[in-house]
């Protein structure tokens, strides 16, 4: 004999990217429509944009909550039980997308008993991606599966429901292996799994992308056989707006740790880079002794490094953001869950603490601090390089300078000489008016007395500067 379930439903809490640190205005507004396709995604292109307008003028506006319909919400086309109910959470877009089936004839909820066997979850979920157009969350997406038993179950009866459940909404599913906890929360027995694939053969932003197309976080939130349809309904939709922020808290911090491994990526690869410069760098020395060093050579050394310098900073402060961003998010989904025990103190809701332990989000704070003490002596390294090399630069510069400057004064000395010694020549001994100059004792006399006065002044300045 198969088990029941009353009102099956699923809600899904979905959260996009609003506006990332250095988007510029055109990604934001593509974040926008991307985030709006979600909703009206089955608009003619005149209706569509009139709504991903009404959307738009609320991006710019610094509130902590805001309701991105006038109407609230968006219901399904009749005869279906489910709506849109999308908000802007500060920098993140969310969407919770309720489902249930169908509607009564009067309009009023289904609470007929339906078979598990019929897989009523495995077609609710695929309502729900058809109506979201089957696209997932930039952030991330929690599927929240619940409903009410028909008959009162043993705990390890309540568990094996779970698990059917589970098995209709996700194809590669493994219970021991996603399986995080479970509790009570007003009256309903909840569990929680979360599958995190690691080893997807991708890296950096591809990685992301299928990762989170993969991904799946689900909690199953099964009620007992004596509560009221209208009291289980009345109960989840009261925990609604407590539930989609502590999910945006977690979504967030997954996705920061993700995107940090990226970023190191980054870094490492340009550190890589930077190898060649520093023994460039290291050979300088040498070329100083020998006089084989070329002004034109250190600045382009000095253009390549300043290159790699700026790429590095950048991936480094990024690093640095994603691991604030864990951190403020932890608090604030610690301090969530903190309420919600608090409000609803009959409840058991250890099991959602384990994301916030050592074994999730701890260590993934842990880890983007130990990346960015171990990756910021590259920062450092680049900068003392380029100081050194800007340094070599101007030396060699002012050498240069000085010896310009030399150069025009022995030359200078050379030419007044000769002047002074034409002048006195051609006074004493005026050459035959038929002679050319070039032929007369006061030209040559001046050339000698020219030369004689640079090798004197050139010899005086290498003197000086010993």
């Amino acid at each position: 004999m198969s088990d029941k379930i009353i009102y099956p439903t699923i809600d899904l809490f979905l959260y996009d990217l609003k506006d990332g640190l250095g988007e510029d205005e055109e990604k934001i507004n593509q974040n926008c429509q991307q985030f709006c396709h979600k909703i009206y995604g089955d608009l003619d292109e005149e209706n569509f944009q009139e709504k991903y307008k009404q959307i738009k003028k609320h991006k710019n506006i610094q509130a902590d909550v805001i309701e991105l319909l006038e109407t609230q919400v968006r219901d399904f086309p009749s005869p279906l039980d489910g709506y849109y109910y999308p908000l802007q959470l500060g920098d993140t877009y969310a969407l919770q997308v309720d489902y249930s089936g169908k509607l009564e004839a009067d309009g009023k909820p289904n609470d007929d008993e339906q078979d598990l066997n019929n897989k009523p979850f495995q077609k609710l979920k695929e309502g729900i991606k058809e109506y979201i157009f089957q696209q997932a969350g930039t952030i991330g997406q929690t599927w929240l599966l619940w409903g009410k038993l028909t008959e009162n179950k043993q705990d390890d009866e309540i568990e094996k429901i779970a698990q059917e459940c589970y098995t209709q909404v996700v194809s590669n599913y493994d219970w021991k292996r996603d399986f995080i906890g479970k509790g009570s929360l007003l009256g309903g027995t909840v569990f929680e799994l979360w599958y995190c694939p690691e080893n997807l053969g991708l890296s950096g932003k591809e990685f992301w992308k299928k990762f989170r197309q993969e991904s799946h976080h689900i909690l199953i939130w099964l009620f007992p056989y004596n509560q009221s349809p209208d009291k289980m309904r009345k109960t989840v939709k009261a925990l609604y707006y407590d539930l989609q922020r502590l999910w945006q808290y977690r979504h967030k911090i997954v996705w920061a740790y993700y995107q940090s491994r990226y970023q190191k990526s980054l870094l490492k690869q340009e550190y890589v880079e930077t190898q060649p410069a520093i023994y460039q760098a290291s050979q300088l020395p040498k070329e100083l002794q020998t006089n084989s060093l070329k002004l034109s050579q250190l600045q382009e050394i000095l253009t390549t490094n300043l290159i790699n310098l700026s790429d590095y900073t950048i991936a480094l402060t990024s690093l640095e953001n994603l691991s604030h961003t864990i951190k403020v998010n932890l608090e604030n989904y610690q301090f969530r869950l903190e309420n919600l025990n608090q409000h609803y103190s009959g409840s058991k809701l250890e099991f959602l603490k384990e994301f916030s332990s050592e074994t999730y989000a701890q260590k993934y704070q842990r880890q983007l601090q130990t990346d960015h003490a171990s990756l910021s002596p590259g920062l450092t390294l680049l900068q003392n390089l380029n100081s050194t090399i800007q340094g070599i630069i101007e030396l060699e510069q002012t050498k240069s300078d000085r010896a310009l400057n030399n150069t025009i004064a022995v030359a200078g000395f050379g030419l007044a000489t000769s002047g002074i010694a034409v002048t006195i020549l051609i006074e004493q001994y005026p050459p035959p008016k038929e002679t050319l100059f070039l032929q007369t004792r006061a030209f040559w006399g001046s050339l000698l007395a020219g030369a004689i006065a640079v090798i004197i002044l050139w010899g005086f300045l290498r003197l000086i500067r010993r």
